[in-house]
């Protein structure tokens, strides 16, 4: 019995260990790098923001009443575009360069998104985020920090 309970005391501090990282493993910050946006840039996704909040039925407006933040896709840039993230992605930092060629690493699409309040309805930030791989759209997420209701140019 004594070895029962021993090997319990043993074996449980790393079994909680476990349980206990493996929760924060599923919490992803998409943003991998902040950009200034363009005017233009801020117009677009502005609208397409405006646009949902009026289309918005009451399933998501339940979702925006947890999570006012919204992210908005604001453009699609090559990530040749995009400077220190393309060389970035060519090493392979974020699992996807897989030492491919730089040349097939320019052609990625890079999103830039734009986070809004729902309840205000600005920007959270002067700056939006560059994301290769959101969330689906209608899926919280984390970007830069701030977790939001991904939808990108619409949902």
């Amino acid at each position: 019995m004594k070895q029962f309970a021993l090997s319990l005391l043993l074996v449980c501090p790393f079994f909680l260990g476990f349980f206990q990282y493996s929760v924060h493993a599923g919490t992803t910050d998409y943003a991998l790098m902040s950009a200034t946006p363009y005017n233009s840039e801020i117009a677009l996704a502005r609208e397409r923001f405006e646009k949902f909040l009026y289309q918005a039925n009451a399933k998501k407006r339940a979702i925006l009443a947890q999570t006012p933040v919204v992210a908005v896709e604001a453009a699609v840039v090559p990530a040749a575009e995009t400077g220190p993230l393309l060389r970035r992605i060519a090493r392979g930092e974020f699992g996807i360069g897989n030492g491919g060629h730089p040349s097939d690493q320019a052609s990625r699409s890079v999103l830039f998104l734009l986070l809004f309040d729902s309840r205000t309805g600005q920007l959270v930030s002067d700056d939006g985020v560059l994301v290769l791989n959101p969330p689906q759209r209608g899926k919280i997420g984390e970007f830069g920090g701030v977790s939001a209701l991904y939808i990108g140019e619409g949902w």
